[in-house]
């Protein structure tokens, strides 16, 4: 089940988001779920009440008798009064096409520019209540993460402003994904979410994460940097169906490749998982990788693919 602020409630009911909540107070028509920030969540069972009972009140009931009863009891006085069944609303998400994702990013960018933390917290928030977890990764996530590469490579931003974003970006994106996880998982099978010892990039991994929350796909979210004893010994009492590695190079230290540290693990594991390796490797590593049987992905849009046939 999809769960909406109440500006996409008001949207795909069409009840004006006063109406809404004055019926909330007044008569406990709907009682909506909270996010951790306290907004309100709606289900698709609240809009279509909504609904119904903007359709009755059109036609001539009183909001008052009639918020208090049921979803099913609202369509019977509906076929009543008009003498044919209530046609259901299939409650989907709107079109975001019609979201300006490009003009969410410029404020992003003009945020980061002049330190200014509280736009770039307002639009994470922003992006978060108006965005499904899929379209936050692939429509946000990763052109930001892009330009913000290119424009430290550029030295139009510094590294400091980079890693203010990644701070916050990982802040509200543990809590979106804390949010979500409890609402959309629909499977048992579980995932495993983590990065190599020495790999300290998060934000790959927190990409994947949404990905898999979009799946409805049941995860356990490790973190980044973790010794391969730990992760076996996690695996090992999990007995999870697969594990995510999210990489960006191959030589994860000076000690210790890709290829050690999927050894060690291997060599601790009792069990069998798939491992999904993702990121940012050389294309002759990538086919080393493969050749052992590791499925490698080389984009998040490439991990989604694949999620999306899991």
């Amino acid at each position: 089940m999809q769960y909406f602020n109440i500006q996409l409630a008001s949207q795909l009911s069409g009840v004006a988001s006063a109406t809404i909540r004055a019926w909330e107070k007044r008569y406990n028509a709907v009682v909506p779920d909270r996010a951790e920030n306290k907004h309100r969540l709606y289900s698709e069972n609240d809009i279509e009440k909504l609904a119904v009972l903007f359709s009755l009140t059109e036609l001539g009931q009183s909001i008052g008798k009639i918020a208090h009863l049921e979803l099913e009891e609202l369509k019977v006085i509906y076929t009543r009064l008009t003498h044919r069944p209530y046609e259901e609303r299939h409650v989907v998400t709107p079109n975001h096409e019609k979201i300006d994702t490009e003009k969410m990013l410029l404020n992003f960018f003009l945020a980061l520019a002049s330190y200014k933390l509280d736009i770039i917290s307002h639009e994470l928030e922003k992006a978060g209540m108006m965005l499904s977890p899929r379209e936050l990764c692939l429509k946000i996530l990763i052109p930001l993460f892009q330009e913000i590469g290119n424009k430290v490579y550029k030295n139009e931003l510094n590294i400091a402003q980079e890693h203010t974003l990644s701070a916050l970006v990982r802040f509200y994106l543990g809590q979106m994904i804390g949010q979500h996880y409890q609402k959309t998982l629909t499977r048992d099978d579980l995932i495993l979410i983590t990065t190599p010892e020495g790999e300290l990039h998060e934000i790959g991994i927190l990409g994947a994460a949404l990905l898999c929350v979009h799946y409805g796909l049941k995860i356990i979210y490790l973190g980044a940097n973790l010794p391969a004893e730990s992760l076996a010994e996690a695996a090992n009492a999990l007995n999870p169906k697969a594990i995510i590695l999210g990489v960006s190079r191959y030589e994860l230290s000076d000690e210790q490749s890709l290829d050690d540290y999927l050894k060690k693990l291997k060599l601790h594991l009792t069990t069998d998982p798939d491992l999904l390796i993702g990121g940012n490797v050389k294309p002759q590593m990538r086919s080393e990788l493969e050749k052992k049987k590791n499925q490698f992905f080389p984009s998040l849009n490439a991990l989604d693919d694949f999620l999306s046939k899991f």
